[in-house]
């Protein structure tokens, strides 16, 4: 099940409506504060959800292998069911309202990270991919076959964004079918539904056969999966690598070591660099954005923000189709950031023009008018921009450069990360906007998208289809050196992807292989 992906898309599509709701401001006395204390309002009621994530998604890190992965979906899914409640019945108590809001946040966390290397809990049966159950993007990098492993490991980013498109469709649909003072609320509990579908269908998927594996239990593992003995081998391996090395141990090593200190490095900035380009801020206030481009009254507003989520969702899966795979990587990053660059150039252009100007105005002046379609039209194309760059390639790297032994580790560093600067960037932007009089905060935003490609071209691979020694040949150079390096070479590649055929065993000499397994483990 990919489902649980949609928990975070729909909060950031309906909190971005609830925030504008004029009876929702009415009833937590938001209506009477100044600009500036509304734009702070708005922003922790927004962004103290990440902040919840990321306790759930370091919390999840010391149950998901006590009690199994299903379970910890549950037990996260409870905690993402007591937030949505909490919200409904706050009813005016703003205090309630973070309160409950973060716990859900707990919640999204805890459903959307695993501690077996993973950046986010997918399961979903494995007739689709070798009759294995697959717990998550950092799983299926491990399993995928190398020319789709990108486009596998998007699924779960791009369900992500179908998310926002229900929050923002979903919203459309009470604000027509609701009076007024019940849209908000209607919206909100309606979140229950997704969490009603995924939680029914843990109970009709099996465990992950990687948690049986790991606690021995063989006869349950076979019965999960039909071919154990590649899972097998990669857990006894897993632990005859990390055998010996205790949770500090192994973050020494990190440090410790140049080539594990240039991979940290690199995919640290990748998630700070990745959070801060706008994108999740124009989604997470469109309704506002969109106004300064002219856009107007509730039915145009909840359109315009509805086909914006639909313009990210569609891209996120054209990219995941054809692009991380076919194009690559690192193009298709550079490629992204460049788009975005040259259209938060323009909106911050337009934005310095125009500020002060009413709508009016700008409809009656035929070159103002046409000057806020085409920022209009840079909004949409900066989503694009954004999910062929940075929204899945921080997914994709974390989950594909750091070796065996140090992997669960840096990567739970690194997706809680993720949700701090998901936080710090939903928190600043309604103050950024007031603050910098609308275009500063794209300025800023534009100046974070030229350091990001500066960074991406000399310090990002191409690490589709690397060997583990050709990834390690990557990291031996100094990371401002790296673009020399940045393509593999036929030396660099996996057999599979050299197109050499793996070798395969017959069925005794599988049985054989089980049988060392067991005693390994």
């Amino acid at each position: 099940m990919a489902l649980p992906g949609v928990a975070k898309g729909f909060d950031e599509g309906n909190i971005a409506r609830i925030v504008v709701n004029k009876h929702f401001q009415q009833l937590f006395g938001l209506s009477t504060l100044s600009a500036s204390a509304l734009a702070d309002a708005k922003g922790w009621i927004t962004a103290i959800a990440t902040a919840g994530a990321v306790f759930g998604c370091l919390g999840v890190v010391f149950i998901t292998d006590r009690i199994g992965r299903l379970n910890a979906l549950r037990v996260s899914s409870v905690f993402y069911l007591a937030g949505i409640l909490g919200q409904a019945c706050s009813n005016g108590n703003l205090a309630g309202m973070y309160a409950s809001r973060f716990i859900g946040g707990c919640g999204i966390g805890g459903t959307t990270f695993f501690n077996d290397g993973s950046c986010a809990m997918m399961l979903f049966q494995s007739r689709f991919l070798n009759n294995s159950l697959i717990p998550s993007p950092q799983y299926l990098a491990e399993i995928a076959p190398q020319s789709v492993r990108g486009m596998i490991i998007m699924m779960y980013a791009a369900c992500q964004q179908l998310g926002v498109v229900f929050g923002f469709w979903v919203f459309y649909g009470v604000h027509k079918h609701f009076p007024e003072n019940e849209q908000w609320w209607a919206a909100t509990i309606f979140q229950v539904v997704p969490l009603g579908v995924w939680a029914i269908g843990t109970f009709f998927v099996p465990e992950s056969p990687r948690y049986f594996l790991l606690r021995g239990d063989y006869d349950k593992a076979s019965a999960n999966l039909g071919e154990l003995d590649g899972a097998a081998n990669q857990i006894a391996e897993e632990r005859s690598i990390k055998a010996g090395s205790g949770y500090w141990q192994i973050w020494r090593e990190v440090f410790g070591t140049t080539t594990n200190r240039r991979r940290f490095a690199l995919i640290f900035v990748c998630h700070v660099l990745g959070q801060w380009p706008g994108a999740n801020a124009i989604t997470q206030y469109s309704p506002t954005i969109l106004g300064y481009m002219g856009i107007t009254g509730d039915n145009a507003s909840l359109v315009a923000t509805g086909c914006y989520a639909i313009v990210k969702f569609v891209s996120a899966v054209a990219t995941g189709v054809f692009l991380v795979d076919f194009v690559g990587r690192r193009r298709s990053l550079l490629l992204g950031i460049s788009l975005q660059i040259i259209t938060l150039v323009y909106i911050a252009l337009y934005l310095g023009i125009t500020t002060g100007r009413s709508a009016a105005s700008i409809d009656a002046d035929g070159n103002a008018l046409r000057a806020s379609q085409g920022a209009i039209a840079a909004i949409f194309i900066h989503a694009c921009g954004w999910s062929i760059g940075w929204f899945a390639l921080p997914y994709l790297l974390t989950s594909e450069v750091f070796p065996t032994r140090i992997r669960a580790n840096c990567v739970s560093f690194m997706m809680a990360l993720h949700w701090a600067m998901s936080f710090g960037n939903s928190r600043a932007t309604p103050s950024l906007l007031v603050a910098g009089n609308r275009y500063g905060a794209f300025i800023f935003f534009a100046a974070i998208c030229i350091i990001s490609i500066v960074f991406a071209w000399f310090c990002v691979p191409e690490t589709a289809g690397r060997s583990l020694e050709g990834m390690d040949k990557l990291f031996a150079v100094p990371l401002h050196k790296v673009h020399r390096y940045a393509y593999p070479t036929d030396e660099d590649l996996k057999p599979e992807m050299r197109g050499a055929a793996p070798e395969s065993l017959d069925d005794g000499e599988k049985d054989k292989g089980t049988t060392r397994h067991q005693e390994m483990a």
